[in-house]
Order: structure tokens, then sequence, then C-alpha cells
């Protein structure tokens, strides 16, 4: 059965933050989502979970008023996690990206950016975004995260609060260094609304970063 075929059968909808998380913790190789993502969007083949695509505030303040400016700060979210399982054809993420960034307009027209991370450290350049036509925006700082009893990668900013090297070893987490991450965004809206916000964009953009195969 080719590619178009095939996705006709998949469907997508928004579903709770629990299901998402509990789904998220189980194929993806973070093992973690934030807490209180939303919206959270599923893939489904039937009534199988095969996909799902997680929202959620950024934890960084500065990373909120990045975008467009402190005063469009609650405008903007995350893609925290993009999970789907090896099931599926060839370019069915890139097309559940384009399916959830259209239900954002009527589910969430409060929202006029998504940004998102390629975590250089796990060999990720982002390609997927490359393939729906994202911004490319430059690289965030590098970072040094945690790891906790479970081998979770913990972000170094929990609920609003940054934690310190002391408070991770009585959590019992160890730092780990993290390159710099790959960032991109995306605008949402109608092409004028797109076209309109794109121009309040504070971020510059460049040429997509390539891996180096040498």
């Amino acid at each position: 059965m080719g590619w178009r075929s095939e996705r006709m059968k998949y469907k997508v909808e928004l579903i709770p933050a629990k299901l998402a998380k509990e789904f998220v913790r189980t194929h993806h190789y973070s093992r973690g989502c934030h807490n209180g993502p939303a919206p959270c969007y599923g893939l489904y083949d039937n009534e199988e979970l095969i996909g799902c695509l997680v929202f959620a505030t950024p934890c960084s303040e500065n990373v909120r008023k990045s975008l467009f400016g402190p005063e469009y700060k609650d405008n903007v979210k995350e893609l925290h996690r993009l999970v789907i399982l090896d099931v599926t054809p060839k370019n069915t993420e890139s097309w559940f990206i384009a399916k959830v960034l259209k239900r954002l307009q009527i589910d969430r027209p409060d929202l006029w950016g998504i940004i998102s991370f390629a975590d250089k450290t796990q060999g990720h350049y982002g390609t997927i975004y490359q393939a729906t036509n994202a911004l490319y925006c430059g690289t965030s700082s590098k970072a040094t995260f945690y790891l906790d009893k479970d081998d979770r990668l913990r972000h170094p900013r929990q609920n609003g609060v940054n934690i310190s090297l002391d408070e991770a070893k009585k959590r019992g987490w160890k730092p780990v260094k993290r390159d710099a991450k790959f960032r991109y965004v995306y605008i949402v809206g109608n092409r004028k609304e797109k076209r309109d916000r794109k121009k309040l964009l504070l971020l510059d953009n460049y040429d997509y970063p390539k891996e180096n195969k040498e």
C-alpha cells in the first residue's frame, strides 16, 4: 500500500495530557515529559494510539520572550515531544506535524509561535523540522542537565525553579553536559497572520544545519 493510501486511515485527535505523558514515558528516549503539557495530540490507526505530539510551556521565561518579546510571551509554546511508533510508513512524522499545526489554528488561536529544539547530543539535527519548513533560528547555549536515579533526563529548571548542583546531589541526580541545541520555530495562523507574525519575530533565521557525515 502506498503512502498516500496508508495515511488515509490515520486520524489526529486532541488527547488528555495524562494519556500523552504515559505514551511519551513509554516510547521516548528521555522517558519524561513536562508537567501540565497542553495541548496534546494523538495519532490513531483506527482506535490504536500510534503517535503523540505534545506542546508545553517552555521552562525558561526568556525562551517564551525570545520569539515576539515579553508582551507576547503567552502566545508561545514549545513542541516538547514528538513520538511515533516504527510501524508507520516514511513521512508520517511530517504529515502529523502539518496536520497538528493546522488544528492549532482552530483549537488554540491564541498561539502564534511554536519553538522546538533538536538535541545535537542525541545526534539530532532537526531533519523533521526542516522537512516541514520550520524556520531555523540558530542554537541555544550549552547546558548542564541531570540524570535522576532512574536515568531519566531532567531539565535544570523544574516547576519554575533552577536546580543547583547541591540540590541535584540531594535528589540523587547526576550532572551531564549537553551540547547546544538547534532551535526551530513555526509561525502559526492563516496566511495573513503568519506574514504579520513573522515580521514580529525577534530571532534571526539561517540556512538549515547539515550533519557532517565524514
